[in-house]
């Protein structure tokens, strides 16, 4: 946590600390923390999708996260 609470935007990371308040879901997306979000329900079927893709280049992953990202 030293090294990157000081470095989130704003002063998300100096309450975090000063608090101890652990940030969960939607407001690690919030945070700048996370890049997706997805719902627990749907996670087994992220993990399914991501096993059968045929050549998982970085471009590939982030298109399948991106269909189950929840804005």
């Amino acid at each position: 946590g030293g090294y990157f609470l000081p470095r989130l935007s704003g002063k998300i990371g100096c309450y975090l600390a000063l608090t101890g308040f652990r940030l969960k879901g939607r407001d690690v997306l919030k945070a700048g923390i996370a890049t997706h979000f997805v719902e627990s329900e749907k996670l087994p079927a992220l993990e399914k999708d991501l096993i059968a893709l045929k050549s998982p280049s970085t471009e590939n992953i982030a298109d399948l996260l991106n269909s189950y990202h929840v804005k």
